[in-house]
């Protein structure tokens, strides 16, 4: 079915005349004619009665009512996409989250945001199995990155400059263990760093992972000059890491959004508990290159401002951009 055929259609229904309506369309009667015979065929009815005075049949008057409405709606679009062509299109490509906790939550409300208010981003996800987030950021294949760091300022500090990046904070919470209810730190009444220096914690030796495992490394460093007892296991994906609990003894650290994950409370005799202890604290930073030209990560920056200002729930623990010290 054409647009065309559509248009001629409203035309002749508002004169019922071929000719009337041919003169305003600008071509010939027996023209007109064809066509709207064409499209009566089409739709296999009768959209007009052929006396000497044209009548509009039932069906042709309900018809009517959806041709002008699709009319309406194809003029529309004709008109966005010739605005959208003469803008600039930015391509923006964020690295996407391995696993579902709030950093991942503000991440989605943010792009489904920027979406809707910034017809002129074109925002996609990426992910490189085994590639860290810091390396397909230098390599050009996204534009903004995730990293996880236990509140070394100092070494983001270090990192930023030697690799010319910036670190934009977003939240900061405090850090829990997942454990088997068995362990004896499940007994203990308050949890601390100290009680964590001889006890194996579990972590993925898969590269992606690297941010997380050499924050904990640096955290225990920093806060008790030792390192920590890790059992490095190599896994394909996240959920086959945390199925890893066959060690009773050992334990998981993680961030209380992913302790509260359905993945991790339908695992039996298993439970979470926080570490009560200022210096057990992990931020989630998005990363970009100092050097960036998009004017879509500025907007995309302001968005997850806005997002984490009135689009998420807000927790007494947790810190958020610009209340993190």
């Amino acid at each position: 079915m054409k647009i065309e055929s559509l248009y001629e259609f409203i035309v002749l229904s508002h004169y019922l005349n071929f000719t009337t309506a041919a003169n305003n369309l600008n071509m010939s009667q027996p023209t007109l004619s064809k066509h709207i015979s064409e499209l009566e065929q089409e739709l296999d009815v009768d959209l007009i009665t052929r006396s000497k005075d044209l009548e509009m049949t039932a069906a042709g008057a309900a018809f009517l009512k959806d041709a002008i409405q699709i009319h309406h709606l194809y003029k529309d679009a004709v008109k966005r996409v010739h605005e959208i062509s003469k803008q600039n299109i930015e391509a923006l490509t964020i690295q996407e989250p391995y696993i579902v906790d709030l950093m991942s939550e503000i991440l989605f409300k943010s792009v489904s945001r920027l979406k809707l208010e910034n017809p002129y981003v074109m925002t996609k996800y990426y992910s490189e199995k085994g590639r860290k987030s810091i390396e397909l950021l230098e390599e050009g294949k996204i534009d903004i990155a995730m990293v996880v760091d236990c509140n070394g300022t100092d070494r983001i500090g270090r990192v930023s400059e030697k690799k010319g990046l910036i670190f934009f904070p977003v939240i900061q919470e405090q850090l829990s263990v997942w454990m088997h209810e068995s362990n004896p730190l499940a007994a203990k009444e308050t949890l601390m760093l100290d009680d964590l220096v001889h006890t194996p914690i579990n972590m993925t030796s898969t590269r992606c992972f690297d941010p997380m495992r050499f924050a904990i490394l640096d955290l225990f460093n920093r806060a008790l000059g030792m390192r920590p007892n890790l059992q490095t296991y190599s896994s394909e994906t996240l959920n086959e890491f945390f199925m890893n609990t066959h060690d009773q003894k050992a334990i998981f650290l993680i961030s209380p959004a992913v302790a509260a994950s359905p993945l991790l409370s339908m695992q039996r005799d298993m439970m979470s508990r926080p570490i009560d202890d200022d210096r057990a604290r992990i931020t989630s930073y998005l990363v970009l290159r100092d050097d960036y030209q998009k004017s879509s990560i500025d907007q995309f920056l302001e968005t997850v401002e806005r997002v984490v200002s009135t689009d998420i729930e807000h927790h007494a623990k947790v810190a958020y951009l610009k209340d993190i010290g």
